[in-house]
């Protein structure tokens, strides 16, 4: 059973390896991402835009890797796989879409404002990290904390602080330096 297991894997791969030689160089598969116009709030929407402006390839990119899609993100090798290309071409072009986003001027003004948004979300996670550490609460529970803060998180938030931002821990971190600069306000319960 365990043979026949590899054997599929092996066979899915050495398909996918045919199906690329045979597609066009230039031609990218479509990834369906209807899921995004679905942005609950304005600021979001203004995201979406400026994510609808990029080349389709870095766009596509994007897109699986952050769940713009509606699914899951994709690992870079995965979204590789779902082109058809190189993972050191996937990634390069990922990189590329990210340095378009965080040197553009429109997207820098539609990135910005979901970026203190998430600032306070975090400012509030942060508490209740340092409620849980000052209770002796086992790390485990602190990293439950933060990753129950990513699941909540839509693709375009979450795009925008591990794309367009520096990640969500870098981006707590500034937002408690902000706060104690007295730049924000802190969350009101």
């Amino acid at each position: 059973m365990f043979a026949d297991t590899i054997l599929s894997k092996v066979d899915k791969v050495v398909r996918g390896i045919l199906l690329r030689a045979e597609r066009p160089e230039g031609e990218i598969p479509a990834v369906n991402c209807t899921h995004m116009d679905e942005a609950e709030s304005a600021t979001e929407r203004a995201c979406v835009a400026v994510l609808r402006t990029l080349p389709e390839d870095e766009f596509q990119i994007l897109a699986l890797t952050y769940g713009l899609t509606g699914k899951a993100p994709k690992p870079p090798h995965r979204a590789a796989d779902i082109l058809g290309w190189g993972l050191a071409r996937t990634m390069t072009i990922g990189e590329g879409a990210l340095l378009h986003l965080r040197n553009n001027a429109d997207s820098r003004a539609a990135f910005e404002p979901l970026l203190i948004a998430l600032h306070l979300r975090l400012l509030d996670v942060a508490e209740r990290i340092c409620e849980l550490r000052l209770s002796g609460a086992p790390r485990r529970l602190r990293d439950e904390e933060l990753n129950q803060f990513w699941r909540a998180l839509s693709p375009v938030e979450r795009l925008c602080l591990r794309g367009y931002g520096t990640g969500e821990r870098n981006e707590m971190q500034r937002a408690l330096e902000k706060r104690a600069a007295g730049l924000i306000r802190p969350p009101i319960h």
